[in-house]
């Protein structure tokens, strides 16, 4: 999709990213400097929107950002920089991971122009389930894939030794796709036809919020502190906590069956999946937490501190 992008705006040499975009995003656009637009610079934006507006200009081709920030959870305003990255003559690439299936999207109504994603979050197809893409249609009749595979051909079963495109979103297709990572999406999909996605963001909201007023309250006396936005217009669907000592008091909880994830340097993240998560399970973590920490658990000789390669 970034190769896409930056095909429809050859003559511009800019593409903004964000400083704590995740790692892979931020690979990808190195990549392409590296490989195809070495004339390419990346300038990289705060968390804030306000940062990304005020790098735009008439030299901006691509904007790359994640909808929702994988360690903060902050939520990007995705139609206010999408307009105002047009209205600089930019395209912009969304990377939408930890917000499908966890809060309303609508990338046609923002005039999106690309889109990246996975399912094994939110659309909980679990480990190794497929990626999507997306295209806006008034985009389809420019654009080329960097990968010209197979099923990408307009004529696939032709078997043609020249390739052609298909003139759809299916010019995207590269290879046979895993057909047994397919078919837990599909069941997982039956049941987002039938729901009310304003219902289930709701529900995200006061289980994310329940959690941080726990985290207030019992857990006033241990040096945390909630980095992700208390404003619901600006959090996802999860909530980032920091400690001096994050990773061993992540071990203690996971060995106490409360299952959340270390981001470095000291981030505690916690993931609310609307569909299956309760109430009652956010009251159970953030109690096991703070028994954790009243008891000093955290401390065993097994939880130790790791130790980050640099």
């Amino acid at each position: 999709m970034l190769y896409a992008a930056l095909s429809l705006r050859a003559d511009r040499k800019t593409i903004i990213s964000e400083r704590n975009n995740f790692p892979t995003d931020l690979y990808v656009v190195q990549g392409m400097q590296r490989t195809l637009f070495p004339d390419h610079a990346m300038v990289l934006a705060e968390d804030g929107d306000d940062s990304v507006l005020s790098l735009l200009g008439t030299d901006t081709a691509v904007v790359s950002l994640s909808h929702v920030n994988y360690r903060t959870g902050r939520l990007r305003d995705m139609k206010r920089i999408t307009q105002a990255a047009h209205a600089n003559g930019a395209l912009v690439v969304w990377d939408m991971c930890h917000s499908v299936g966890a809060l309303a999207v609508d990338l046609n109504s923002a005039k999106v122009d690309f889109a990246v994603g996975c399912t094994y979050k939110y659309l909980n197809a679990g480990p190794g389930g497929p990626a999507w893409l997306y295209a806006a249609a008034r985009h389809l009749p420019l654009v080329e894939s960097p990968l010209t595979g197979w099923h990408g051909h307009r004529t696939p079963f032709a078997f043609d030794g020249t390739y052609a495109p298909a003139a759809t979103i299916e010019k995207f297709r590269v290879g046979t796709p895993p057909i047994l990572s397919y078919l837990p999406l599909l069941e997982s999909l039956k049941i987002f036809q039938d729901l009310d996605m304003a219902k289930l963001r709701a529900k995200s909201l006061r289980l994310t919020d329940l959690f941080i007023e726990l985290v207030d309250t019992e857990l006033a006396d241990f040096d945390f502190e909630v980095v992700t936005p208390r404003d619901h217009a600006e959090r996802g669907s999860q909530v980032a906590l920091t400690h001096d000592h994050g990773w061993p008091i992540m071990q203690a909880l996971i060995d106490a069956s409360v299952i959340g994830d270390f981001r470095a340097p000291d981030i505690l993240r916690f993931g609310f999946t609307p569909l299956y998560v309760t109430h009652a399970d956010v009251w159970d973590a953030a109690m096991t937490l703070a028994d954790i920490m009243r008891s000093g658990r955290w401390r065993e000789p097994r939880f130790a501190e790791r130790k980050l390669v640099t």
